[in-house]
């Protein structure tokens, strides 16, 4: 009686799985990104024109490169970034039909979470500083 209720819920497993789809081959059915020419260039060369130039910026590429660098210029048709290398290297010009994303990038080391550590590294400080001082001052 075992032996057929569970090979019973195997059956009835497996026409679920085949008769839902989630067994089948056919490949991801939902689109995993921006697709190219999807970004509305004009919005885009809007937007970078207002970003400041010598500002650090992170450039998303259609063909799915990313370039981090500096911001040199930014035109209606392109935008030109001088790229963080060690060794200096000529500057990038990217064509604006090209470009899917461009995101600035905070680069003074500065974060909430970093301040947040601070804080509490202080105040745990504080806290045997004195308790320190209690100690001593009870002995006596």
């Amino acid at each position: 009686m075992r032996q057929m209720r569970t090979k019973m819920i195997a059956v009835v497993l497996a026409l679920t799985l085949a008769g839902t789809g989630c067994a089948s081959a056919s490949g991801p059915r939902v689109t995993t990104g921006p697709q190219p020419g999807s970004v509305e260039v004009a919005a885009m060369a809007e937007y970078a024109q207002k970003l400041q130039v010598g500002s650090k910026v992170r450039l998303d590429r259609a063909d799915g490169t990313t370039l981090r660098g500096t911001l040199m210029k930014a035109t209606a048709t392109s935008v030109v970034v001088q790229k963080n290398t060690r060794i200096a290297e000529p500057i990038v010009e990217v064509p604006m039909a090209q470009v899917v994303r461009l995101t600035p990038e905070g680069g003074n080391g500065a974060s909430t979470a970093k301040a947040v550590g601070i804080g509490i590294a202080s105040g745990v400080g504080a806290f045997f500083a004195i308790l320190a001082i209690a100690f001593a001052a009870s002995g006596d």
